[in-house]
């Protein structure tokens, strides 16, 4: 079981890599090139666009890893209903597309949004087929679908850009990407729809999906909360800066929480998996994330406004603070994300929901008055502070779902956080020796530093992390011929 889920997360993890490098590398290429009232009017219209697609998604995505009799019925349910369910949202979006320009009080969005809205019935389509995938624990067949989506985006979104395209090259590039991922799982894929409905199996499904759809809206609605109040209360250019740096605080959930949880969900859901292997799959993959989000936080608290100063000068400094707040919200995104995985493949889709509710509501709380009085630094604040009790909450509900202690998830975060003060420690000593004109050259250096610092020291923390990269080490060196003569 072990050795299949890592092996499974090393083809996604690969897959992410490739996915999510070629996209942040047109990102950081974007930060360049477009405005800040570019990417702001892009945040208005996709917060919008993906409200649609969650609503067109409605769970049964979930519903079909988790269901385990009659698959084949509810593969052709979900397909007809997830087609009927995007082309709906289309048709809406492209009657209600002025209520969006409205709404924001922006002109000219009327348009990029209905290309945008495109999207919806796009991602609708390849539902099955992707879901199937991982179902089987396929997860090698998803390495060619998101290559070619990123890839797609990458060319379209910068030719566009460097052409002058403004937020069309956003959308356009979001677009074709969806489109290129959609058409290469249906080539890959030898599932095919037999064009059956079961009603019953739709009521079964559509059950189970809506209980998981109630949290997901609450995710879509908190992360719709900070960009809407700031388009209303500070404008497009404040959005505008707030959307870049939340992009790229997003690093660690959008990388390393997609990578685990498309292995632990179908993972958590197999046959013969209980409580316990559900806790010990949970608490390594803490382990591993914790890692990654604390060198991610580190470097971003330490060196987030040199690098922003020294990639593209004073254009994004506005947004510095926010950056560093921003990096923090995207690591326990990362944890509850996790949290909320486990939560769902017990089957208790209710308490994901009443966690995202609660996020929710101490969220709408405070952001108004964070608007109001710290500008999007404020709002940042508030965001993560909601996420934090939320991810404490989804951690005390894991505990009681799996059985683990306190003293267990001590155990998972150690090892991070001891490299993680050791780096910063010596990210501080770094700093002082950078250039005072920042330079992408002092920035790599100290960069790199920095994580082999904190390598070295979670190697030599975390001695569970250690024996595992040993094994993992030992298992990739080349045979010396000895053992096949023993066999």
């Amino acid at each position: 079981m072990k050795r299949t889920v890592a092996k499974g997360f090393l083809w996604v993890a690969g897959t992410m890599a490739l996915i999510r490098g070629a996209r942040y590398l047109a990102f950081l290429v974007l930060g360049g090139v477009l405005a800040p009232t570019d990417f702001g009017r892009f945040a208005a219209i996709f917060v919008i666009v993906n409200g649609l697609a969650l609503f067109q998604g409605f769970g049964l995505g979930h519903a079909l890893i988790c269901r385990q009799e009659r698959v084949d019925e509810s593969s052709d349910t979900i397909f007809l209903l997830s087609a009927a369910l995007g082309a709906v949202f289309l048709a809406v979006a492209w009657a209600g597309a002025p209520l969006v320009e409205s709404f924001f009080g922006e002109e000219g969005l009327a348009a990029p949004f209905r290309l945008c809205a495109v999207f919806v019935l796009v991602r609708a389509l390849q539902t099955v087929p992707a879901r199937l995938f991982e179902k089987r624990l396929a997860f090698q067949k998803r390495v060619l679908p998101g290559v070619v989506g990123s890839v797609t985006y990458a060319c379209v979104v910068i030719v566009l850009a460097f052409r002058g395209a403004g937020v069309w090259a956003l959308v356009a590039g979001e677009v074709t990407a969806a489109a290129g991922e959609t058409v290469t799982y249906w080539v890959l894929s030898p599932w095919r729809p037999r064009f059956r409905f079961r009603a019953d199996i739709a009521r079964q499904d559509v059950s189970f999906g809506w209980l998981v759809l109630g949290g997901t809206m609450a995710i879509f609605l908190f992360q719709a909360l900070d960009r809407v109040t700031i388009s209303k209360m500070l404008g497009t250019h404040q959005l505008g800066l707030y959307a870049f740096v939340l992009t790229l605080g997003a690093l660690p959930a959008n990388y390393a929480v997609r990578a685990f949880n498309t292995v632990l969900l179908p993972s958590y859901t197999l046959p013969g998996v209980d409580s316990g292997k559900r806790r010990e799959l949970f608490l390594r993959a803490v382990s591993y994330v914790a890692a990654l989000g604390t060198l991610f936080a580190v470097g971003v608290v330490g060196l987030g406004g040199y690098f922003l100063e020294a990639a593209y000068g004073d254009k994004w400094l506005g947004a510095v603070a926010a950056f560093s707040i921003l990096a923090v919200l995207g690591v326990f995104r990362s944890f509850s994300a996790l949290s909320e995985d486990l939560i769902v493949a017990a089957g208790r889709p209710s308490l994901f929901r009443w966690i995202n509710l609660l996020r929710l509501l101490l969220a709408a709380c405070g952001v108004w008055f964070g608007a109001r009085h710290g500008g999007i630094t404020g709002v940042a604040t508030v965001m993560a502070g909601a996420t934090v009790v939320a991810c404490i909450v989804g951690w005390v509900a894991v505990g009681r779902l799996t059985g683990f202690s306190l003293r267990n998830l001590g155990a998972s975060f150690a090892g991070p956080l001891g490299a993680g003060a050791v780096s910063a420690l010596v990210l501080l000593a770094a700093a002082r020796a950078l250039p005072e004109e920042a330079s992408m050259a002092g920035l790599a250096g100290a960069g790199v530093l920095v994580t082999v610092v904190f390598l070295v020291s979670w190697l030599t923390f975390d001695r569970k992390t250690r024996g595992e990269w040993s094994r993992l080490m030992a298992r990739a060196r080349p045979d010396d011929g000895r053992g096949s003569e023993g066999r």
